[in-house]
């Protein structure tokens, strides 16, 4: 964790400069709102670091046989963005073998210390959560559209890398750091001593979570920008299983963007710059990329495409199952009966908003064609 704390206060820094840095960042009009919010998101989230920070502190001197927590064929759902990933991390997040982490774990208490302390005030804070759950401002109802947001969620975990700079979200802040996006080209040009660093950082997060929720359980996690970070988590985790979703790239580069734009419009504006959306597309072409590369070195790999989880959940999760080497008990058989019974109903209430993007499909596709014809799995399947 020294080699974790090291990294951190010198991106932490970097933060500060930054947000001088993109005050005037789209124009002197928004000025005041960015400014703004520049005020309330830095400041937070620096002092929750500074909080966490201490947890890992209070970790090392008093729970240190974490490190001892054999981290046991983790489970990783990755794959492009906005093609199931979500909708098959809650389903298989029901099964009493795998284990997640949660929105208040990512974000509140990503140390065993911090998960002690809100677990012996939670006769407290639950009545608060109760009020404070039925408050939707509109910026949460509309990202409740895009992404189903909650406390008790299980979430993407990279949120738990906030304390070492290592979530890609960040970006929407400070859209032009090179150093940010190389989170999104994580296995080609991420530095290889702050790759290591943000990989034993990550194994730490595991072990912990394992430690207070059980070290029998097998570890799940959810992440879609962990798609170029593939070949590293197979290094760091030699016997884990893949889930990789896929959706046609067609359709995942504006869904893509409409997720992005909540956070976007917040700090800079209601339009994405031009810069910004190319450097969205040559991600998302990097994923694919990426993707392709890792299934043809590991077979093993389970490539989920959307249209097949949508289609026929029960079959794709059943078969999944048996890949994983899970059992599919009396308990989690009625879990999946109910989560089909949901989905039959389900209708996305996520609404594009063609007119914030300048980017157009047939401008780029062919950033794209080369490598999605490559391999049958990136064919058009919906």
């Amino acid at each position: 964790m020294g080699h974790g704390f090291k990294l951190a206060l010198g991106q932490w820094l970097l933060i500060c400069l930054w947000t001088l840095k993109y005050l005037p960042y789209g124009g002197w009009r928004h000025l005041p709102k960015r400014a703004l919010m520049y005020l309330l998101a830095v400041p937070a989230l620096t002092l929750l670091q500074v909080v966490h920070w201490v947890g890992f502190l209070c970790d090392e001197l008093f729970f240190r046989r974490y490190r001892q927590i054999e981290v046991r064929r983790p489970v990783f759902i990755s794959g492009v963005p906005r093609s199931g990933t979500t909708h098959l991390h809650r389903v298989l997040s029901h099964h009493d073998e795998l284990t997640s982490m949660r929105t208040w774990e990512c974000l509140f208490a990503p140390s065993i210390t911090e998960r002690y302390i809100v677990r012996a005030l939670g006769w407290v804070l639950s009545p608060l959560a109760r009020v404070f759950g039925k408050v939707r401002l509109p910026f949460l109802k509309q990202m409740d559209a895009i992404h189903q947001l909650g406390l008790q969620e299980p979430e993407e975990d990279f949120l738990s890398l906030l304390p070492v700079n290592g979530c890609f979200l960040v970006v929407v802040l400070f859209p032009e750091e090179a150093s940010l996006w190389r989170l999104v080209r994580f296995d080609s040009a991420m530095p290889t001593r702050r790759k290591q660093t943000l990989m034993r950082f990550y194994r730490r997060m595991i072990q912990k979570h394992l430690y207070f929720h059980g070290a029998q359980r097998r570890y799940l996690c959810k992440n879609p920008s962990f798609a170029s970070w593939l070949t590293s988590l197979r290094q760091q985790f030699p016997d884990a299983d893949f889930a990789l979703c896929i959706r046609p790239a067609q359709k995942t580069l504006p869904s893509q963007l409409s997720s992005l734009l909540p956070g976007w419009q917040l700090f800079h504006g209601p339009r994405f710059t031009p810069a910004f959306e190319q450097r969205i597309v040559g991600m998302l072409a990097g994923y694919y990329r990426d993707i392709d590369l890792f299934c043809s070195e590991n077979p093993d790999a389970q490539l989920v495409p959307m249209q097949q989880l949508t289609a026929d959940l029960d079959g794709t999760v059943s078969q999944l199952l048996d890949d994983l080497g899970l059992p599919m008990t009396p308990a989690y058989r009625q879990a999946l009966d109910a989560e089909v019974e949901q989905a039959q109903q389900y209708r996305s209430g996520h609404q594009y908003q063609q007119q914030a993007f300048s980017v157009r499909w047939d401008q780029v596709a062919h950033r794209f064609d080369a490598r999605c014809a490559q391999a049958g799995v990136m064919q058009e399947v919906a």
